[in-house]
């Protein structure tokens, strides 16, 4: 080995070595030596003694040239770079990390995972405004190289409609409440879940005092279906909550501006049958009123589509079906509940399935037509009462107001004069003639028939209580 192969802190290694000996390596040289190097005597006399041998490579690390036990091979780091950058862009660098180790069995740190991609000028969804920055800076300044390989154009491009598509944002800290089910926060979320497939709404529900997500489900747009599935799975997985936090947008108060229409009115109708369970509303326009659910909507956004790519989900029906099965994974990860959460939590027992039914209905007005009939989303029903265990038409005349209820299971009542009955949709035309078709009429069991669990029988229904749904909500229900 020669002296130009030595670096340069192992050249001066030596020239200090040669100094010291030079001056016969005395005690006040040998201080000399330690105060430019920094070591110690019993180093600076190995380096001395090194320096006699005439054996150059003596100061030259034994280490050079090896790679390290840990080193990633070119193939695995290519392979997660591509990775990343065609399928799992959307994905933190945590998510990633466990998608490798799961599907890929490829297990690498998140630290040596964010080394490698930030390196490759891959960002996260949740990187930082200055990293950001820098990382859209080194971009260009490559970018306008002349006579680029195209796999490294190629590159580039993709990184840069990944640092593209980050918005980096933030809302203020605020103390979380003090009970599990004491305040729920609620939201829709618009965005493409799964790509070609158009934007999905997302309705979810998070608490405030754990960060445990106790609801969720995709519409196409942000409806009274979304927010009452939401409710169901609250009811269902949790109990009745406290309060709610929602926010006051346009479609909460769609039918005062617009459309005069009862059942649309998302508002009137949740409000309402929070009021029958006892859940208190609580209102405001601006996003860092309920920083929680933003965050969470900001995290979905993330971890969703990259679990609907793993899963194959390529349809609402399919991603609803999944949410369930997604929740208690999602929620062992990120929810912050306890025992302690447990024993003192503030929900009340769901009621019965029948109440649940009929708290979570849509209820709009109708009027009697000249054939005893009522017109409800393009089809023609007949109100029917029960006598000794069967259904018979009940007639009225032509005008009489009437409230038609579709409870959350799909059935189909109207309050008419005070009395509940159940409405049996009149055939558009008959499938069977007595005239012309032969053998036995094919009858079928009547659907329609409510069994010993249906919202009719339920002492929960009152003409009150249906009257409330479509009342128009007052100014102090707005107030926060």
């Amino acid at each position: 080995m020669k002296m130009k192969d030595l670096r340069e802190h192992e050249r001066q290694k030596w020239q200090v070595a040669e100094e010291v000996d030079d001056l016969g390596c005395t005690a006040v040289a040998i201080r000399r030596g330690q105060t430019k190097l920094g070591c110690t005597r019993k180093t600076m006399l190995k380096y001395v003694q090194w320096y006699r041998s005439g054996d150059i490579s003596l100061f030259c690390h034994k280490n050079r040239g090896r790679k390290p036990a840990t080193t990633i091979d070119e193939g695995t780091r290519d392979k997660v770079v591509l990775l990343y950058r065609d399928t799992y862009s959307t994905a933190s660098y945590a998510h990633f990390a466990e998608i490798l180790a799961e599907d890929h069995d490829i297990h690498l740190s998140e630290g040596t995972l964010h080394t490698l991609l930030k390196g490759s000028l891959l960002a996260s969804p949740h990187v930082r405004k200055a990293t950001r920055r820098a990382m859209e800076k080194e971009v260009r300044r490559l970018a306008r190289r002349e006579n680029l390989p195209k796999a490294q154009e190629e590159h580039l491009h993709a990184a840069f409609n990944i640092l593209d598509a980050v918005v980096v944002d933030a809302h203020p800290r605020k103390a979380r409440s003090k009970y599990f089910g004491e305040v729920i926060q609620m939201d829709a979320c618009v965005y493409e879940w799964v790509k070609g497939a158009g934007k999905w709404h997302l309705h979810a529900a998070i608490d405030d005092a754990t960060g445990e997500v106790v609801g969720w489900w995709f519409d196409e747009q942000e409806t009274l279906n979304g927010y009452y599935r939401v409710l169901y799975m609250i009811l269902k997985l949790y109990g009745i909550p406290l309060c709610f936090y929602t926010d006051r947008r346009t479609v909460f108060e769609y039918s005062k501006r617009k459309n005069p229409e009862p059942e649309k009115d998302t508002y009137t109708q949740f409000s309402a049958a929070c009021r029958t369970l006892g859940i208190r509303i609580v209102s405001c326009s601006t996003p860092q009123f309920k920083p929680r659910i933003e965050r969470l909507n900001k995290t979905l956004k993330g971890r969703l589509p990259v679990q609907f790519i793993r899963n194959g989900i390529t349809t609402m029906e399919q991603a609803n079906e999944y949410l369930w099965e997604y929740l208690p994974i999602f929620n062992e990860q990120f929810s912050l509940k306890d025992e302690k959460d447990l024993a003192t939590a503030v929900f009340l027992q769901s009621p019965p399935m029948a109440e649940i039914n009929a708290t979570l209905a849509v209820v709009s007005s109708r009027v009697i037509d000249a054939g005893h009939s009522i017109r409800y989303h393009g089809s023609y029903y007949i109100p029917h009462k029960e006598r000794a265990g069967r259904l018979f038409p009940a007639y009225y005349h032509k005008g009489t107001e009437c409230l038609v209820m579709k409870t959350f299971d799909g059935s189909l009542l109207a309050s008419i004069r005070k009395q509940l009955h159940v409405l049996v949709e009149v055939e558009a035309r008959r499938t069977h003639s007595k005239e012309v078709d032969t053998g036995p009429v094919q009858r079928k069991k009547s659907e329609y028939k409510p069994g010993p669990d249906h919202p009719w029988r339920s002492n929960h229904l009152t003409p009150m209580t249906i009257e409330s749904y479509i009342k128009y909500v007052e100014k102090e229900d707005y107030q926060w």
